[in-house]
Formats: structure tokens, C-alpha cells, sequence
């Protein structure tokens, strides 16, 4: 049986990167991400079984054509992982149109549309599934998080709804949920603890089992946190 085909979004780093060094030895990976020095990096350290297309999923033109040069890669696609996304922080007194609009796009629209577009092959796979990466943000109260927050709990109503759309064609939909987790979305000096949060490598695990479960039984959502909770 051939290795499922696995498309990456933001795979360059964090949880993306995680998710290709965890899928490796099981999938064939297609990987995408805007920064194609270090996409190409990646690739070549994880050798045969991984290709990259460099890709700013902000952008309407690039986004557009991106799962069909995902196919012509294996010539199928069995599982997209929507993982690329933006965080940033400020008060709803001081928020930019600008930044919230950014926000969505790459975090809610993006996503939407990428699935939009796999559907037709994942359709044709008999083990299709969308795994979309959200955060605990999607349900608690972070201040100063406002817009990730509505974006991450807009991602995941779509996810709910996208699941039962698919569930004739036996596409499993899945969301996974972290808390904070250790990638540079906290930038070069973090405000926080990194030593009290998960681990990429933690969701990346999540991850593959979520695919790796017999196809008889489904993850809806799953919540990874780091041992010590929220803080």
C-alpha cells in the first residue's frame, strides 16, 4: 500500500516543521511555507519522501494555485494539515484594520479555501482527512488576544460545520487544540515561560496519531497542554 500523502502548510518551523519530522518515515510530505530557504533546508534534511513549494498563503494568486502543484507532486493527496498561521498581540482600543484582516486571511480564509480546493482528491482518497491546527485561544479569555482568539474559535466553527458536510464522503475532519507551545511565535525575547509550556514535537505527535488511527474511528478535537495547565 502507498504511504498517504500528507500537504503541510507553515512547515518551515514550530509545529509545522515538528509535524514533517514525526510523518517522515510514515507519509510522503508535501511542504509548504513562504521562507523557501528554510523550507528547502528542511526538505533536504528530511531526504527522500519530502517535497517543498514555497508559497505565501496570504496571497490570494499563490494560494490559488497551490494544490494543484500539490498533486502533480504524487499525483494524489490524502491529508491536508492547515497549520500556517499569525499571532499578535494588542488591546481592541488599539488594534489595526490592517492586522486583524491579516489575521483572518491566513488563519480562517486560507484554510477555508485550500480545503475548498482539496476536497475533489481527497474525495478521491479512501483515507481523506483535514486536520486544522486551532488553539485553546478559540475558547478562553486571553486579553489582548481578541482577534487571534475570534479567529482560532472562527476556524474551529468551520471546522465543526466542514465535518459534517464530508462525512458522507468519509473525510475525517480534525482540530487540534494546543496550549502554549515552544515555537518563535513568541519571538526572540518571550514575555513567557518557555520551560512551562508543550513541545512542537507534543502536537506533532498528536498529529500522527490523529492520521495514523484506524479509519473505522475519528478525532474530532483534541487539546494538548502542557503538564502544569494554562498560565
Amino acid at each position: 500500500m502507498n504511504k498517504p500523502v500528507v500537504l503541510i502548510t507553515g512547515a518551515s518551523s514550530g509545529i509545522g516543521a515538528a509535524c514533517a519530522h514525526a510523518l517522515i518515515d510514515t507519509c510522503r510530505l508535501i511542504l509548504v511555507a513562504r521562507r523557501q530557504e528554510r523550507l528547502e533546508s528542511l526538505c533536504s534534511e528530511l531526504g527522500d519522501g519530502a517535497t517543498c513549494i514555497a508559497a505565501d498563503l496570504s496571497n490570494r494568486e499563490q494560494r490559488a494555485s497551490l494544490i494543484e502543484q500539490a498533486h502533480a507532486c504524487y499525483d494524489q493527496l490524502d491529508v491536508l494539515i492547515n497549520n500556517a498561521g499569525v499571532f499578535s498581540m494588542a488591546a481592541t482600543e488599539a488594534v489595526e484594520q490592517d492586522g486583524v484582516d491579516a489575521m483572518f486571511e491566513l488563519n480562517v480564509t486560507a484554510p477555508m479555501m485550500l480545503t475548498k480546493q482539496a476536497i475533489p482528491l481527497l474525495r478521491a482518497s479512501n483515507q481523506g482527512q483535514v486536520i486544522n491546527i486551532s488553539s485553546i485561544a478559540a475558547v478562553s479569555d486571553f486579553a489582548e488576544c481578541g482577534a487571534y482568539c475570534a479567529s482560532k474559535a472562527a476556524l474551529e466553527a468551520w471546522s465543526r460545520c466542514l465535518r459534517e458536510e464530508l462525512r458522507a464522503d468519509k473525510i475525517r475532519v480534525s482540530v487540534i487544540a494546543p496550549g502554549a507551545t515552544v515555537t518563535e511565535i513568541w519571538g526572540p525575547e518571550p514575555a513567557f515561560d518557555l520551560s512551562k509550556m508543550a513541545k512542537a514535537e507534543d502536537v506533532a505527535a498528536a498529529v500522527a496519531s490523529c492520521i495514523h488511527m484506524p479509519l473505522s474511528a475519528s478525532v474530532d478535537k483534541l487539546t494538548i497542554m502542557p503538564p502544569g495547565g494554562a498560565f
